[in-house]
């Protein structure tokens, strides 16, 4: 069985929103399933970064159909004098000016459902191709960019095959959404769009359970969560550094309370030396606030590969995972979640107590989760680790908790819905 799969970011994309469908699409055909995939040419995509090492994953002998693409984003760097397109939550803007808050208007109010529409067209035109010359029956559409599902909508109207809708990110409700100064007006044809798209699918898959936000049939939702793929795991080993090492891979940016995790980490330099390493993207002024106040305990790498991010998370004590201050924040449930939790190293959660992720890292018996001004909490717990680390006790995470999120498991999962 033959299944079309069209997603924006493909390799050589990187960054975490490739990770998920490369891996899906690598383990189908271990259950039946042929995924052929529908992507865009590199040459003409505005991929944030790009991770030449994922083009591993990829299959030898798959069908991948790469199209054309009309892009809006080299106005945008044109206009606000950056060198790639917005990183997820515009990580890659510190305190933006004028011409960056008006090129944020202008991408919220006049670009719609986002600023990649223009792939609509074009991968519309070879989806019909593609159809047609393999007999598919099955569509999967993936966003963001959630105007790739306005491409689904379509098919789904000419072929009237079963369409399958992966949500990776919210569409209406993401927590960066304040940032882009939409207007009731543009409010409002958003959510038409992605009401249009939950009604016409045969079923949604969500990466967290935030079912509640949508107005869908349970019945046509599946929650299938993001994962770790143990071959990336697999014979890593490095050792564990002298100095007390706490990491935090990916993005830090406005929205990510730090002034309070700092107070921490201030109180613990009178304790014992330790590095806070950031892997990713943290603003300027960020970064700034934080040398400012540890000195040369913090310390920052900018974007790698994704198996060189693996090597740093492993090569650390701790774990640092801190949730975005936004409306909903609870059902933020990272891919990075899961390949902390596959570390087997301690993990320490900041934000909302009661999360997804809190309630997965306490079932996995993985570490703790503290509230954004819980400076004696994030203290003690990392006091707890060094001690523990001094006397050679070991991490104790439920091993059988974690497998169940394995990429090859999860694909199980994804294989049933297709059918």
């Amino acid at each position: 069985m033959k299944v079309l799969i069209i997603t924006y970011y493909w390799p050589p994309s990187g960054g975490p929103g490739v990770q998920r469908w490369l891996k899906f699409v690598k383990y189908l055909p271990d259950f039946g399933i042929q995924p052929v995939v529908l992507t865009v040419d590199p040459s003409q995509a505005e991929y944030p970064v790009l991770d030449q090492s994922l083009e591993a994953d990829v299959t030898p002998g798959l069908e991948v159909y790469r199209t054309g693409c009309k892009g809006v984003y080299d106005w945008y760097k044109k206009l606000t004098g950056s060198k790639t397109a917005p990183y997820s939550g515009f990580a890659n803007e510190s305190n933006p000016g004028l011409l960056q808050k008006t090129a944020r208007f202008i991408r919220g109010n006049f670009f719609l459902p986002d600023a990649r529409r223009g792939w609509i067209r074009y991968a519309f035109a070879e989806a019909c191709r593609i159809i047609e010359k393999h007999g598919i029956d099955t569509i999967i559409t993936t966003g963001p960019p959630h105007s790739t599902h306005l491409t689904g909508l379509k098919i789904k109207k000419k072929y009237d095959a079963k369409w399958i809708v992966d949500f990776r990110d919210p569409w209406t409700t993401i927590y960066y959404n304040d940032s882009l100064y939409q207007t009731q007006w543009a409010q409002k044809i958003n959510r038409r769009c992605e009401q249009s798209v939950l009604d016409a699918c045969d079923h949604l898959l969500l990466v967290a359970d935030d079912r509640e936000m949508l107005n869908i049939a349970s019945s046509k939702v599946t929650f299938i969560p993001n994962g770790f793929d143990d071959v990336d795991f697999h014979n890593k080993r490095p050792s564990l550094p002298d100095i007390f090492t706490i990491c935090y891979t990916g993005t830090i940016a406005g929205n990510y309370p730090t002034d309070k995790l700092l107070e921490a980490f201030r109180a613990l330099r009178y304790e014992f030396a330790f590095r806070l390493r950031f892997v990713g993207k943290v603003t300027n002024n960020i970064q700034k606030k934080m040398v400012d106040q540890l000195g040369d305990s913090v310390e920052f790498v900018d974007f790698v590969p994704h198996n060189e991010a693996i090597n740093f998370m492993m090569s650390s004590i701790v774990l640092l995972l801190v949730i975005p201050q936004a409306d909903n924040n609870k059902f933020i449930l990272t891919g990075k979640v899961f390949e902390y939790l596959a570390t087997g190293r301690p993990v320490l959660l900041v934000g909302p107590t009661e999360s997804i992720a809190a309630r997965i890292i306490r079932q996995a018996n993985a570490g703790e989760a503290f509230a954004y001004d819980d400076v004696e909490g994030v203290k003690n717990y990392l006091l707890r680790q060094y001690q523990n680390r001094i006397k050679g006790i070991d991490p104790t995470p439920d091993w059988e908790v974690i497998r169940q999120f394995s990429r090859k498991r999860l694909t199980q999962r994804l294989a049933e819905i297709i059918g």
